[in-house]
């Protein structure tokens, strides 16, 4: 039976790459959906999916490739049963008539919240459609630079607003979760733009760990609401363009919700070019230095956060440090590093009841020193090497 269906992967692929070469070559750019949505995400990302290929696909012989990788329950709130996550490239007739040709059909005990399945995806994607560019945009939970099955022993995480997000939190079976030191592997090609439609991601641990794979990336220090991005105008903004409009798509993500009332009103969003981040990793470095005491005794009330339970790990990065007692002059490298990489960023006045007063648009963490385990796990990031944060 193993040999069956090590045949049967093996036919699929040929097909795959034997269909494709009818296209016209050379490709331009080659964007993939990644939506690991095994979870109570799986309605609105199926919307979402929806939405972006209504928006406007590139035809099959443009160059350009638009293709999603979904995986999802036979319903939402049903996890007991296993399902086949698919690859499947969209693309449209020039008379808008759109089409789903899937390319792969992956084994059911496949968890796309793993590193290792998303670098299988990828790497069967760079196969078949080798390209000069790439993009992804990345849609599912997230959880930060926070390790993998952490949340589930620690359950500081609750909302009393109406409104639903992508909170803190993985996909709904056993052994998922990204490590974000593990994230670098999981991409076996670099990318033009990642946009992250996930919570928490926008943290300067996440932009460091990327800084080699991905040039602009898009996420937010925040959580997201399930809506997400404005897929239903994205497409044309990534597809048959020389240069994908990424800090529209963040314009567009924020005057969105900032237009909305209520618990609706609720977004932060900043892209960061990543190649730009190491004079940021240099300032941090040094204010480290200076000021590694007093930013493990500032009361953590007294900072700028980005999450808003009580104990909680996503501050403002400058705050961190106007809180430790930096002053601007000693601020003024970090923020002239901030300018540089920070292309874009916008966040409403309030996620829900907290307040966004003092923020530069990424967050890092706040060591706590009871919290031995998580501090050992940060101890070994790349960012944490890099500014010697927690030593």
């Amino acid at each position: 039976m193993k040999k069956i269906l090590l045949l049967l992967a093996a036919m699929l692929t040929l097909v795959s790459c034997s269909d494709f070469k009818q296209d016209k070559l050379p490709l331009h750019r080659v964007t993939i959906m990644y939506a690991a949505a095994f979870s109570n995400l799986s309605t609105s990302i199926a919307e979402d999916i929806d939405d972006i290929c209504g928006s406007g696909l590139p035809t099959r012989n443009s160059g350009d490739v638009f293709l999603v990788y979904s995986h999802m329950p036979t319903s939402r709130g049903w996890y007991n049963e296993p399902t086949s996550p698919v690859l499947f490239r969209a693309w449209a007739d020039p008379d808008g008539t759109q089409h789903r040709d899937t390319l792969i059909t992956y084994p059911n005990t496949d968890i796309s919240s793993t590193a290792e399945v998303m670098n299988k995806v990828l790497s069967d994607v760079k196969e078949i459609f080798p390209a000069p560019h790439y993009g992804m945009i990345v849609s599912s939970h997230g959880k930060g630079w926070i390790p993998a099955g952490y949340t589930e022993n620690y359950s500081f995480f609750f909302s009393s607003a109406s409104a639903q997000t992508k909170e803190l939190c993985i996909e709904s079976v056993e052994g998922s979760g990204i490590n974000v030191c593990d994230l670098a592997y999981a991409l076996p090609m670099k990318f033009d733009f990642i946009i992250m439609d996930s919570c928490l991601m926008g943290c300067i641990e996440t932009a460091w760990e990327l800084k080699d794979k991905c040039n602009l990336l898009l996420f937010s220090p925040t959580e997201i609401l399930t809506d997400g991005m404005m897929y239903h105008t994205m497409g044309p903004l990534l597809t048959n363009v020389v240069n994908p409009d990424i800090k529209r798509i963040a314009k567009e993500y924020y005057e969105h919700y900032q237009a909305l009332s209520g618990y609706y009103q609720s977004a932060s969003i900043t892209l960061m070019d990543c190649t730009r981040l190491e004079p940021v990793a240099e300032a941090c470095r040094k204010l480290v230095e200076r000021f590694r005491v007093q930013i493990v005794n500032t009361n953590a009330s007294d900072v700028q956060a980005y999450f808003y339970n009580e104990l909680h790990w996503f501050f403002d990065l400058r705050d961190i440090f106007v809180q430790a007692g930096a002053t601007e002059e000693d601020l003024a490298e970090l923020d002239s590093a901030l300018e540089d990489a920070i292309v874009y960023t916008a966040c409403t006045d309030t996620f829900f009841d907290l307040k966004l007063e003092r923020v530069c648009g990424v967050s890092m963490y706040k060591p706590y020193s009871i919290l031995t385990d998580l501090n050992n796990f940060y101890r070994g990031l790349s960012w944490n090497k890099a500014i010697g944060l927690i030593q």
